[in-house]
């Protein structure tokens, strides 16, 4: 969010802030990974890269544990007028090559990330800037092409890295450490491509002093590879620990489990916008004349049918949070006036007859088997509510690389395919801005809006509350309109909340950890409790 922070880092200094006497001979960490990283290069986008290269590169700004913004290179930030916001930043930083770190840096690294080719950058992040300018060796200015309230947290995802790294440096550069040069609280110390990732603690850190001398990362994607490696002890930390996972590493004496809700928000988008929807069709079997999904009785009839409590008892085991909006609790601009909707069967069937359909209607619904935590199991659980409110409904599962092709273009004339379909969407930044700019604002290409809405719902007045606070720098109006953006979205019943998924870790007794919305594996926070 836009302020201006002054107050101590609450993260990553605080959760390095190690005063444990005996850490010295925990002097190794080894973290097995599910996600195997991509490219050493911190400029291209990826969760996987993102949570590894944030232990060697710091960015301007950091975030906490709910997302909040934090300082780290940058000490403050402010709007300075509606298109510029100044960056103040921390003196006496050096890079790992003893080089201290300074405007140019910044400014290098900003332009670098925008201008970066490939499809996996953080181009989108940084669209709105026009500009970055080096006002003094510790003073940036960044110009935006149009008023952009999130713009410190959009910076805040890019690594700063050193100017003499040099225009031409290349992925290779990256990995054989060459240019692998960033602030962190850790060194860049090799990268073994589907195998693991090493690096060594930075002694002259400019925060507090990491407890750890070495740390590995280590690439084990499958399940129970991970769950022997953690049960073995061969390693002392697994992300990826929800679901089956959780249930097998809690068994153990020697293991603790840490979770919390993730940013990741499943829900589902419904055919809004054709007049006859592909894959409805009546109880007998016959085209429907009207697209039901139009009415909004029939949404809020899948919405009281779908019954989200017994879904994260029965098919999560626990690791979700049932949801009533597009961010968990304490996100920028959650609205917790919003209470979540109790399962009723009877209200669903009663709304579907008052909307014409008392014998209810078949549909397809499309579901991931491989995105999202037991999506296709939820997928299941779902049409089963469905279909005994009166909406047969028939679940069908696919990959995700094929289910995203046809949610996204599939359709006649390249629309969205399906008529009822499951998605997650995450707020990365901890603010419910991008996502309903993305997920629920009307789609149009020009504008860049609604490009994640797959249903193409469309209200005047939720666009015009979302563009309000895409132009308000003021933290508390901006919040005050993306609370109302929330409110309208769950009167109108845009999309159908389903829940947010947690993010979970197994970690070896003894160490404890602060879990992230965002599910990065931060070295850094990871500490040796005290023994009783």
């Amino acid at each position: 969010m836009g302020i201006t922070s002054t107050g101590p880092r609450r993260l990553l200094v605080a959760a390095m802030a190690m005063t444990l006497s005996g850490l010295a001979s925990a002097a190794d960490l080894r973290i097995g990974f599910k996600s195997e990283v991509t490219s050493a290069d911190p400029h291209v986008l990826g969760a996987a890269n993102r949570s590894v290269w944030v232990n060697v590169y710091d960015s301007l700004i950091g975030q906490d544990e709910k997302l909040h913004p934090i300082p780290l290179l940058a000490l403050s930030w402010k709007a300075i007028d509606d298109k510029q916001w100044e960056f103040k930043l921390r003196p006496g930083v050096k890079f790992h090559n003893g080089e201290p770190m300074t405007a140019n840096d910044v400014k290098f690294s900003l332009d670098r990330a925008r201008a970066l080719a490939g499809p996996r950058t953080f181009k989108t992040y940084l669209r709105t800037v026009d500009s970055v300018r080096v006002q003094d060796p510790l003073t940036v200015i960044i110009k935006t092409k149009e008023s952009a309230p999130t713009l410190p947290e959009n910076v805040g995802l890019v690594a700063i890295i050193p100017k003499g790294s040099g225009a031409e440096i290349k992925e290779e550069d990256f990995e054989n450490g060459k240019a692998a040069v960033g602030t962190g609280p850790f060194k860049y110390a090799g990268l073994i491509p589907s195998q693991q990732v090493t690096m060594t603690r930075n002694d002259a850190y400019w925060g507090a002093k990491p407890a750890w001398s070495k740390v590995i990362y280590q690439f084990i994607p499958k399940e129970p590879a991970r769950a022997a490696a953690m049960l073995g002890g061969s390693v002392d930390v697994i992300d990826g620990a929800a679901g089956g996972l959780s249930d097998t590493l809690k068994k153990s004496e020697k293991v603790s489990v840490v979770s919390t809700a993730s940013y990741m928000f499943n829900h589902l988008h419904m055919d809004q916008f054709r007049p006859v929807s592909p894959y409805v069709t009546g109880s007998d079997g016959k085209p429907l004349a009207k697209n039901p999904f139009q009415d909004k009785r029939v949404r809020q009839a899948i919405s009281a049918a779908i019954n989200r409590e017994a879904i994260n008892k029965f098919v999560m085991k626990g690791d979700a949070e049932p949801a009533t909006q597009i961010v968990p609790a304490g996100f920028f601009g959650y609205e917790p006036a919003l209470k979540l909707q109790a399962a009723d069967t009877a209200r669903a069937k009663a709304l579907l007859a008052e909307a014409g359909y008392p014998s209810g209607f078949k549909v397809v619904l499309h579901c991931t088997n491989d995105r999202y935590l037991n999506d296709a199991r939820v997928c299941e659980a779902i049409a089963q509510m469905l279909t005994q409110a009166g909406i047969k409904t028939d679940a069908r599962t696919l990959p995700y690389a094929n289910f995203v092709t046809r949610a996204t273009s599939g359709g006649v004339g390249g629309a969205p395919e399906f008529s009822l379909a499951m998605f997650g969407v995450g707020a990365v930044l901890g603010d419910s801005l991008e996502p309903y700019t993305a997920s629920i604002s009307t789609y149009d290409k020009a504008l860049g809006t609604g490009a994640n809405n797959y249903g193409r719902y469309s209200n005047k007045e939720f666009d015009a509350v979302i563009q309000s606070a895409s132009r308000t720098l003021n933290e508390k109006e901006r919040e005050e309109l993306q609370r109302k953006a929330a409110r309208l979205a769950a009167e109108d019943v845009a999309v159908i909340p389903v829940h947010n998924a947690k993010a979970a870790w197994g970690l070896r007794k003894g160490l404890s950890m602060a879990p992230r919305s965002d599910g990065l594996t931060l070295a850094s926070s990871i500490k040796e409790v005290a023994s009783k």
